[in-house]
């Protein structure tokens, strides 16, 4: 069992190095004029969120026409005020037509009332530098992309989240087979073209996972929307409890893998590897001879992981990592099963 472990550590640095593939996104100081943008927040009971991310984008510096749009879905707190107070458009989601989940109904309600010739679309639980969002428009312009998607800097306050967040990023780059079709929901920018060429957010509409699926839809079909480092631009705060990280790692786990392609595999071995140890310390807590081999089995296990730990968290928290694993692969087993006997996954009040 100790052995078994020792298969994370290169896989570990596989998906390492794939991720330092990913180019940042520079910090451009764009002197000329810029195409006319609209930021798009859709929403959901975010008023904690709000109060944090709206200062920032009425902060950015664009050397252009931009508007902000706040979609709010169904809120039943003070998500449309507190947009309204910070000086945003705010368009009410109408109910969810059939075949419709929430994220991707909210992103084309903002998409349909926009003006301006780049969509950005960004999650509520984000906070970004005012130089971020003409730096990735003068990026797209310049490589002449259809757009990008940005993996911002990860915000993290207990160690049960920096942990498992350490472990699912890890996973997740161990078994990708290239960085093709990879988008994060937290930072979508789009040309308008492209969106409407591709049909947006209704291509993906019964998607849980709207962003994977809008990743590799816009790939198939030909459209250049690569993934890039975006710690410079912005923050992302995903989970606030325990709870809403075990129903975020569930709603990944229940439907990340099949975007995963023939990497699939790997990430779930990957994760199995370094959550071992875990298990081997418990089995054998009283098998003195085996205990100290599980140890060192976790330890080399850490040691994999010391790379991610300047991407995801503090460098203590390796010495966590088989506990987060443990916890993703818990996370990613329960969602998997609850799909698999029909039942569907629990996100914001939805099911999903």
């Amino acid at each position: 069992m100790a052995l078994f472990s020792l298969l994370a550590v290169p896989l570990a640095g596989r998906g390492e190095r794939l991720y330092r593939k990913m180019p940042g996104l520079p910090v451009d100081a764009q002197a000329g004029p810029l195409p006319s943008l609209s930021i798009i927040v859709p929403t959901r009971n975010e008023a904690h969120n709000l109060e944090r991310l709206l200062p920032s984008l009425t902060a950015i510096r664009y050397p252009g026409t931009w508007e902000l749009i706040v979609v709010d879905d169904s809120s039943t707190d003070e998500t449309a005020a507190i947009a309204a107070a910070h000086g945003a458009r705010v368009v009410p989601a109408p109910p969810l037509p059939p075949g419709w989940l929430g994220k991707p109904h909210a992103c084309q309600q903002g998409a349909a009332v926009a003006s301006g010739e780049w969509l950005l679309f960004i999650d509520a639980d984000t906070v970004h530098a005012p130089h971020g969002p003409a730096s990735a428009v003068a990026f797209a312009r310049q490589h002449e992309l259809d757009g990008l998607t940005l993996l911002l800097k990860q915000e993290t306050e207990s160690w049960p989240e920096q942990a498992a967040l350490l472990a699912a990023h890890a996973g997740l780059f161990a078994g990708l087979p290239t960085l093709d079709g990879l988008m994060y929901g937290q930072y979508i920018l789009l040309h308008r073209s492209a969106y409407e060429g591709s049909g947006g957010f209704a291509a993906v509409r019964h998607e849980p996972l709207e962003d994977l699926a809008l990743g590799h839809h816009l790939c198939r079909h030909g459209y250049r929307v690569p993934a890039l480092r975006g710690e410079t631009a912005g923050r992302v705060y995903m989970y606030n409890t325990f709870t809403h990280l075990w129903t975020g790692l569930v709603r990944l786990g229940a439907g990340a893998l099949p975007w995963s392609g023939r990497g699939a595999p790997i990430t779930a071995l990957f994760t199995g590897a370094a959550a071992t140890p875990l298990l081997a310390l418990a089995v054998f807590l009283f098998n003195r001879q085996v205990r100290w081999s599980a140890l060192a089995a976790w330890l080399a296990v850490t040691a994999g992981f010391i790379p991610w730990a300047r991407h995801f968290g503090p460098a203590r928290i390796v010495l966590l990592a088989p506990a987060g694993a443990f916890l993703v692969m818990v996370a990613a087993i329960w969602g998997l099963l609850r799909r698999l006997s029909g039942r569907d996954v629990s996100w914001k009040g939805r099911l999903v």
